[in-house]
């Protein structure tokens, strides 16, 4: 039997850049440790800590439990006693209130333990699942992650994975195998699809689990004025410029930016509040929303829900894309109403385009407050397409019908759709000029939010 020595200089050896890779984002000699001594041998091998460093540690001050699986121990693989000290770390988390941290880097199962290890698998999910929705769970994909702890990772807030880390259900060479496909499970391939929410440099890992955290917390002084107004806002200007422009400076931190361009989701501080933002892109997909993007703003409203956090939604969108699988539309886009009414956090609406049909439905009608821009469209149908529809025999006989379309579609604008109209009949709360935004929203965000 080892001395406590021993033993302590054996673990800090095997556990050396695990630690090192836990202080590179908590806060200097802030990280404790726990269950450091539990370990398991095998015939051929020993595995000291199982493979899994975890502890309690603060982040830029606040409170954080972690774990991080360890590579260099029996490559990382989760055994019994490993999926215990998983466990332990999450409920931990959820007893203490505090965020969890988990630093995956696995090859997987350690199938020579048989139904014990597929036990402490379940135990992991199980875990999660419960901690999901309670407490913020941020989980970093730092290598390989293999196995049903890809599924784990899933059941995060936050997923954040180095750009050459794997994340897979199986091997990649299985997969790729199987689907032909030669990106299966890299980092890339699933911040495209939208299991990664944040891809990112390991340089930049502190900045974001930091900026993560103030989306989760109280967030930090920005700096910016309450009461400025924005500049360059008008008709046409792309979303990005809105963003920038009504959002606190710098405090915009995009969630899931590789997938479905359609719509897009981050969080941001108004007026130093943090707030959720959820963005249409007139520019991408016909100015559509897609199913995919139904399925980002919903997977996004459950972390704004999970973190009490206001929403902000920021609509151009002139409705739903057509001639797809209208099935999967169905389906993805009944579940985001859903959640959109389901929210138990106050919502803002600002129409600064067009919201046509179900654009209008589910991002705008359920919002507590709601204001458009002087210039902004909202209808049932797209103007065009309702002057085609309601004047076809004077767009027939025209001799320009384009031109005779066009000019009849803005008159049925100004007459049906115009936001001034829409106010008047009590569907807005106001309508404003678009460099009044922020202050608008700022004083809305203030009234609603406790202080």
């Amino acid at each position: 039997m080892d001395s406590l020595r021993e033993a302590k200089t054996k673990l800090a050896a095997v556990n050396k850049d695990t630690i090192a890779f836990i202080s590179s984002f908590t806060d200097d000699k802030s990280f404790v440790e726990t269950d450091a001594f539990v370990g398991s041998e095998t015939d051929t091998a020993s595995a000291l800590g199982e493979g899994v460093v975890s502890g309690f540690a603060t982040v830029d001050g606040r409170g954080v439990c972690v774990f991080a699986l360890n590579s260099a121990v029996m490559k990382g693989s989760i055994g019994a006693l490993g999926a215990k000290k998983i466990v332990r770390t999450v409920n931990n988390a959820v007893r203490m209130n505090k965020p969890l941290i988990a630093v995956w880097d696995t090859s997987g199962a350690r199938f020579a333990e048989g139904i014990e290890c597929l036990e402490g698998y379940g135990d992991i999910l199980r875990a999660f699942t419960i901690a999901y929705g309670d407490i913020p769970v941020i989980s970093v994909i730092k290598g390989k992650n293999y196995g049903l702890s890809a599924y784990a990772a899933g059941i995060s807030d936050i997923v954040i994975a180095f750009k050459d880390s794997v994340s897979a259900t199986a091997s990649p060479l299985v997969l790729a195998a199987k689907s032909g496909a030669d990106k299966t499970g890299t980092a890339e391939e699933l911040f495209a699809r939208g299991t990664v929410t944040n891809l990112i440099k390991k340089e930049e890992l502190k900045k974001t689990i930091c900026n993560v955290l103030d989306a989760f917390g109280a967030g930090k002084p920005s700096g910016d004025d309450v009461n400025r107004t924005c500049k360059g806002l008008k008709p046409g200007v792309s979303v990005d410029t809105v963003i920038k422009e009504v959002f606190d400076k710098n405090s915009f931190l995009p969630i899931r930016g590789g997938f479905a361009p359609c719509a897009v989701t981050g969080f941001a501080t108004l007026a130093d509040v943090p707030v959720g933002v959820v963005a249409t892109d007139a520019t991408k997909d016909g100015g559509r929303l897609t199913a995919d993007g139904c399925v980002k703003i919903s997977e996004f409203l459950n972390a704004c829900d999970n973190a009490n956090c206001p929403v902000v939604f920021l609509t151009d969108c002139v409705g739903t894309e057509q001639g797809a699988d209208d099935a999967r539309l169905i389906r993805d886009m009944s579940d985001l109403i859903y959640r959109v009414n389901m929210l138990s956090v106050n919502t803002f609406s600002v129409v600064y385009g067009k919201a046509i049909g179900g654009a209008y439905t589910a991002t705008v009608a359920p919002c507590s407050y709601k204001i458009a821009w002087d210039s902004a469209e909202i209808a049932a149908v797209d103007s065009e397409n309702a002057a085609r529809l309601l004047y076809a025999d004077e767009i027939k006989t025209a001799k320009n019908k384009d031109k005779a379309a066009q000019k009849l579609a803005e008159s049925y604008a100004a007459e049906n759709c115009s936001a001034l109209k829409l106010a008047r009949e009590g569907y807005f709360d106001n309508v404003i000029e678009p460099n009044l935004t922020r202050v608008y929203l700022i004083a809305a965000l203030l009234a609603h939010v406790e202080q």
